[in-house]
């Protein structure tokens, strides 16, 4: 190989390393816009070069903020929460260290631990009670009550929060909030007794009671025929029609009053799963 062409070779190899060493930004730069196009995979892969390649960065807390997050949306909850409870520890003092304990809280959140995440936030606003995520974090903790279904305190603190809070967007959010507790309220939960009890004396009385009203009419009428049929079976000395239309009335009969008990749960839970879907739709839009 010719002198020269090694020699600019020599140089050009020089001045990279000495590039990368005044500046690795473009790394996490990059890492960023991976995770602006949902390639969460990349993303990871970017901060882990720029960990590699400067351990004792200046930039290390955010690589480690970065990949938390883009585990968290590319599925893994585990290492996205180790990753951003591993800064908080290492970086408390920083702002990337709050960062990381406000992000743990809402991942805990949005994949349904309210518990964990619930004392999460109690953390936060011990270690961090002028926070920069301070109202956010405010509004987070309501939703948590209200995924632990605390109601009650998340109604009244709901109320002040819109009082207090000096941020347009979290008033508004609030607000909806607000709504979304009031309409489940108004919305009344349905009596397992009263279910039980009137489908004992009217088959099918159950799925009438939470609005099944098409399930409701079928149980009804075959629960009828088939006693009308056995009673008929019976009258005529036919013990095969008796035996077997008693057999299937009595079938559809234990199916209505299962079904009074089931009915009742699944339309209670399902008024609180709305609430909670709408809370956590309301959390990923954020994060």
């Amino acid at each position: 190989m010719d002198e020269k062409v090694k020699r600019c070779m020599i140089l050009l190899f020089i001045f990279m390393m000495h590039a990368q060493q005044i500046d690795a930004h473009p790394l996490l730069k990059l890492a960023d816009t991976f995770m602006s196009n949902k390639e969460y995979y990349h993303a990871i892969t970017e901060c882990m070069r720029y960990q590699f390649l400067y351990p004792e960065g200046k930039e290390y807390p955010r690589s480690m903020l970065i990949m938390s997050r883009a585990y968290f949306l590319g599925g893994n909850y585990y290492n996205a929460t180790d990753i951003a409870y591993d800064c908080y520890k290492k970086y408390t003092n920083t702002t990337y260290g709050e960062s990381a304990l406000y992000n743990l809280a809402v991942m805990r959140l949005m994949e349904g631990s309210p518990f964990f995440a619930y004392r999460t936030y109690q953390e936060y606003f011990s270690i961090y009670p002028d926070g920069k995520y301070r109202e956010t974090a405010r509004l987070d903790f309501i939703y948590a009550q209200i995924l632990l279904n605390n109601i009650r305190n998340a109604k009244n603190n709901v109320d002040e929060f819109i009082k207090q809070t000096s941020d347009e967007r979290l008033r508004k959010e609030a607000m909806a909030c607000s709504q979304l507790l009031h309409d489940y309220e108004k919305r009344p939960q349905k009596n397992i007794w009263v279910s039980a009890t009137g489908s004992v004396l009217v088959p099918g009385f159950g799925h009438f009671y939470t609005g099944k009203y098409t399930v409701g009419v079928l149980s009804f009428i075959s629960t009828t025929l088939c006693a009308a049929l056995a009673y008929r079976g019976y009258n005529h000395d036919n013990n095969f029609q008796l035996v077997f239309f008693g057999l299937a009335g009595f079938t559809f009969y234990q199916y209505s009053l299962v079904s009074a008990v089931l009915n009742v749960g699944e339309y209670n839970s399902n008024s609180n799963s709305q609430l909670k879907k709408a809370i956590r739709i309301t959390l990923q839009k954020r994060f």
